[in-house]
């Protein structure tokens, strides 16, 4: 079992100009999730992010630190934390490149909800960004 984390935030780039700084982000990400053993999942929309990342508890910890001082986006909300086997074992970040569609999945989880329409919205994105990595294009 690893620990799992779900958050989403606002992004402060700017579209399409912005995709090479998620690249960067990405190539980032990859080396130092490989290093900590954290595996994951990031969405794009160009509005929003939405990122999973799974390990051991102190490692995503560690990695939230950096996130939340990441000015190159603001808002960022934990939307999920669990114990659960890895969705994205083998994938240091799985990244499918800009998804402007995802934005209505991931838009109304910043405002006041339930806590079950919250669960069944998370689930519902953890879901697209499964589907997303299984695609044959990507590569860990």
């Amino acid at each position: 079992m690893a620990y799992s984390l779900l958050y989403v935030s606002k992004a402060l780039l700017t579209f399409p100009a912005g995709e090479a700084e998620v690249a960067a982000i990405v190539q980032a990400s990859c080396v130092r999730n490989a290093l900590l053993d954290v595996t994951g999942a990031l969405i794009s929309t160009g509005g929003c992010f939405a990122q999973v990342l799974e390990g051991d508890e102190t490692a995503v910890a560690e990695l939230m630190h950096s996130i939340n001082n990441d000015p190159r986006h603001m808002r960022v909300k934990i939307i999920r934390t669990t114990e659960e086997p890895r969705r994205f074992a083998g994938w240091s970040m799985a990244y499918s490149g800009h998804a402007s569609f995802v934005d209505r999945h991931i838009t109304p989880l910043f405002s006041p909800l339930s806590a079950g329409d919250t669960a069944h919205l998370a689930l519902k994105l953890i879901a697209l960004m499964e589907e997303f990595a299984r695609l044959p294009s990507r590569s860990p």
